[in-house]
């Protein structure tokens, strides 16, 4: 497996030495989700950064050999970038990717978020990132509302889903994701994100016991 990454030309980019440290997060933090992972060796996936003002880093998968980094200016939070790498490749693992040939249903956009949350936090432990975090209360009030959705469904707003759109709040998603996930783990502490990167929606549902 090779990687290259790409710095996107910026007014306000990243000088020598901020781009190498970056540069380096990136490669051994992919490296290590690629053996992890066994995403194989025959491939080469492209890494595009672009600096951003902001609170922390962000990564889209487009491709199975391309993902985005959106990468905060100012402040080299290593933890922060290696759970978004941690994160993204998850989503390769899956073939969860925006460019995919297939258009997701809701409940495998909320397992598939919810996998790459706690992919991220297993091999990031001092990190728990804040569209991780939910209360019992917030469960409470919004699985009934998911309940109501067309779960298997692909014809939903994932902006309003894990952006917030309307009257649903920031990152929802993700924070069910994580909780469906979580579910899982408690039923059984055995199993991880890692072993449950190429598991199906209807099994990981059954898995959680969550009655949807």
């Amino acid at each position: 497996m090779t990687f290259d990454i790409i710095f996107i030309k910026s007014a306000e980019g990243f000088n020598k030495k901020r781009g190498g440290k970056i540069e380096k997060i990136i490669k051994n933090t992919a490296n290590h989700a690629v053996k992890i992972l066994n995403l194989g060796n025959n491939q080469t996936i492209n890494f595009t950064v672009y600096p951003i003002n902001g609170k922390f880093n962000l990564g889209f998968a487009q491709s199975k050999d391309w993902i985005q980094f959106y990468v905060l200016r100012k402040k080299i939070d290593e933890d922060d970038l290696k759970s978004a790498v941690y994160h993204e490749m998850h989503h390769l693992a899956r073939g969860f990717t925006a460019l995919s040939k297939r258009s997701p249903s809701l409940l495998e956009t909320l397992f598939s978020e919810g996998l790459a949350v706690v992919f991220e936090m297993e091999q990031v432990p001092k990190r728990i990132p804040i569209y991780a975090k939910y209360t019992n209360f917030f469960i409470k009030k919004w699985l009934p509302q998911l309940k109501k959705e067309n779960i298997w469904g692909t014809d939903f707003s994932h902006d309003e889903w894990f952006w917030g759109k309307k009257e649903k709040p920031y990152r929802l998603g993700y924070k069910l994701g994580t909780y469906l996930v979580h579910q899982i783990k408690k039923n059984h502490p055995e199993m991880t994100a890692l072993k449950l990167a190429r598991k199906d929606t209807k099994t990981l549902l059954k898995l959680s016991g969550v009655n949807l």
